[in-house]
């Protein structure tokens, strides 16, 4: 192990400094946690590695409907049957919030949110960096709450309602960085796909106009607490990377290989944005072989780590579709630099 505490560490790289080891994240699914189990024979495979992050988040209401459906808090029904999880009805069948009461869900959000605990996690993990997770963010809300092809629609035919939509979303949100703000957590970290694997879902030009300046109002919340700002996003989102350095990113989080080049995403912005994964589970980790995988390790240490910036992961955890002798791969390579 290094002289550096994992907290060190992952400040020293988030200030562009190489480390004794680039810091790592392993997020595994049960089912693969259980294979490895069998592997070697127990659990002695987790002390190979080190935990650099642990989070308190938002938990999110379950109230079962049937056998099958939940509602969550904001009155979305999911169908559990088979991941990810179907959006099955979504609250606003038009365009309109007349008879959706926005205050109710925020004071439902933010009182479930388990301070005491939140806190104790906080205190026992100092020598970890701490993320306060708010969760889905505005895209994602607003087609949980209309239903996805809705909401693009809204986007084009219905302007102005999407924006009071976001706007109402935005405000629920602020509360929800003020909330996870008042712990001692050392980012805030917000989750919107905005892309898929071709671009930005809505485009660009529609992007800047909806979610642009409204993810500048998150950040800057986060940033007067003193916090810093970390965005999960699955696909494509090359586009406006140079926009969410404009607007105060700080760490980009999940770089799907397989839907951008991060190699040049390193080279063009990785001296103003901190990068987080690149290790595909869409094709590498499921289809290919442990030596292919442990080669790509090796050059994500080597080229994304080259002057800090950068915490080693797979771009989604390892799903039950990795086979094990690839998630043996996996856990041997991170570890090789402890």
């Amino acid at each position: 192990m290094g002289t550096l505490t994992p907290k060190e560490r992952v400040l020293a790289a988030f200030n562009f400094r190489e480390t004794d080891i680039v810091p790592y994240d392993v997020p595994i699914e049960p089912e693969v946690e259980e294979r490895l189990n069998e592997h070697y024979g127990g659990t002695a495979w987790e002390k190979m590695l080190q935990k650099h992050f642990v989070s308190v988040a938002f938990p999110s209401e379950m109230e079962f409907v049937d056998e099958n459906c939940f509602r969550d808090e904001y009155d979305c029904i999911w169908d559990t049957r088979g991941l990810p999880l179907h959006l099955a009805e979504s609250p606003l069948k038009e365009p309109s919030l007349k008879d959706y009461d926005f205050d109710r869900v925020t004071r439902k959000t933010l009182d479930m949110f388990h301070d005491a605990s939140a806190r104790a996690i906080c205190e026992d993990n100092q020598d970890k960096f701490v993320l306060g997770y708010v969760g889905s963010s505005l895209f994602e809300t607003s087609w949980k709450l209309r239903g996805f092809e809705n909401a693009l629609i809204d986007c084009i035919q219905n302007p102005s309602f999407y924006e009071e939509l976001l706007d109402h979303i935005l405000e629920l949100q602020l509360a929800m960085v003020d909330k996870v703000c008042e712990l001692p957590v050392d980012a805030v970290f917000l989750g919107d796909d905005w892309g898929d694997q071709r671009g930005i879902i809505m485009g660009p030009e529609r992007w800047r106009r909806f979610l642009k300046p409204r993810f500048k109002k998150l950040f800057d919340r986060a940033h007067r607490a003193g916090k810093m700002v970390m965005m999960h996003c699955c696909g494509n989102a090359f586009e406006v990377i140079p926009d969410t350095i404009e607007i105060g990113l700080d760490v980009l989080e999940s770089l799907q290989p397989e839907a951008m080049d991060i190699y040049e995403i390193k080279r063009r912005y990785g001296k103003n944005l901190r990068l987080w994964g690149g290790l595909g589970t869409q094709q590498v980790l499921p289809f290919g072989t442990p030596e292919r995988i442990r080669k790509e390790i090796r050059r994500l240490i080597s080229e994304m780590g080259k002057g800090g910036g950068y915490i080693l992961a797979p771009a989604k955890p390892l799903m039950k579709e990795v086979p094990t002798e690839n998630a043996v791969a996996v856990i041997e390579e991170f570890s090789q630099q402890s």
